[in-house]
This record gives C-alpha cells, sequence and structure tokens, in this order.
C-alpha cells in the first residue's frame, strides 16, 4: 500500500509539473490585524500527518527551522515574536505554530523518451525565382537518461488565539511541494505570506 501511494505521488507529480501548493484559511473579519506588531509564541511543535509515506527524510529540527524562518519573516515586517521565556505582556496574540510535514523524498526515475515538435525555416526560390520562407514543424525526439530526483514537501499550520478570551481569530494550513532537493525556499515562503496576510 505504502508502495502504491508513493508511485501515485509520483505521477500526480509528472503530470501536475513539479511543483504544488495549497491552503485552507480562516481569518476573522471582525479582527483588526493591522495593528498587531508583537505575537507570543504559546506553542510549537512538530507533528507529523499519519498519511504520509515513511520513506520520507525527515528534517533533523523542523521546529528550529520553522522557527527561524518565520523570526526572519517577522523581521522584515517590523514584527517582533515574543518566544518564552520572555513574557508575553506586549502581545495580544498567542501564536500555535505546528509543523506537519518538513521532508523530502529521493527516488529513481527511469530513462525515457519525449516527442516535441520545433519550427524550422526553410528559404526556396518560387517559380518566378523569388526568395521565400516558410516555417515547417519538425518532429525531434529528446532522449533523457535515468536520473535520481529530489521531491521536498513542506506543511505549517499558523494559529492565532486572543489572549483576552482564548477565541481563534486565525488558522492557516500552508501545503506545498515542489522537485528540489530541499525545502528552506518553500518554508521561507510560507512563513512570509503568513506574517503578509497579518493586515
Amino acid at each position: 500500500m505504502k508502495k502504491l501511494f508513493i508511485l501515485a505521488l509520483i505521477l500526480v507529480m509528472t503530470v501536475m509539473g513539479t511543483a504544488s501548493a495549497s491552503k485552507s484559511k480562516f481569518k476573522d473579519p471582525n479582527y483588526s490585524f493591522g495593528n498587531i506588531m508583537n505575537i507570543y509564541l504559546a506553542e510549537c511543535v512538530y507533528t507529523p500527518k499519519t498519511n504520509q509515506p515513511h520513506d520520507l527524510q525527515e528534517d533533523s529540527n523542523p521546529t528550529g527551522r520553522a522557527l527561524n524562518s518565520l523570526r526572519t519573516a517577522m523581521a522584515k515586517k517590523s514584527k517582533n515574536l515574543i518566544v518564552p521565556p520572555d513574557e508575553p505582556t506586549r502581545a495580544r496574540l498567542d501564536l500555535h505554530l505546528v509543523v506537519h510535514t518538513l521532508a523530502t523524498y529521493t527516488y529513481w526515475k527511469e530513462p525515457w523518451d519525449e516527442e516535441t515538435y520545433e519550427n524550422k525555416k526553410i528559404t526556396e526560390k518560387g517559380r518566378d525565382g523569388k526568395e521565400r520562407t516558410i516555417t515547417i514543424p519538425v518532429k525531434r525526439i529528446i532522449h533523457h537518461p535515468g536520473q535520481w530526483i529530489t521531491d521536498a514537501y513542506a506543511e505549517v499550520e499558523f494559529t492565532l488565539k486572543d489572549r483576552s478570551n482564548g477565541k481563534t481569530v486565525y488558522n492557516c494550513i500552508d501545503t506545498r511541494s515542489r522537485q528540489d532537493s530541499g525545502y528552506d525556499g518553500m518554508l521561507n515562503r510560507i512563513c512570509n505570506d503568513f506574517v503578509s496576510d497579518l493586515k
């Protein structure tokens, strides 16, 4: 079953391209996010999804890596992440940060041939003796040798709760994958998008 899931995952990524992303989000329309400058880190945990393949090479410190990326993203927007043991007195929101996936998967792709067409210009003389140029499609076969391919995966969940009443005012699960040897770029974009959304 696990091999079937991985094969299906490879086929989907081959058909759809080398990158994919999905996001589910709730944002309280009545809450004023624009003036939020300080956020308190109430929780930062790694909770892998139970349905992900076991062959993934998981990051050795996913929460630390996500936290570093988030701090950088917040600093760019002049926002401050307050981390324990610092007191949350300046913050109105608690952040619950959950990393679900931060991993890579490497597999072998067999050699394959790709059939393509490219335009070729041909110059010829007409019956009237004048030269003219025409463009015709020419079929080409490109042989791709077998190769090891690495796909990177990142899924992070952000939940913001109002410290005064514990009400959830924001929740976002950002899931991304791409053909890449690492996930740092995706993780940085996930964190940047989260911080940019707080307006």
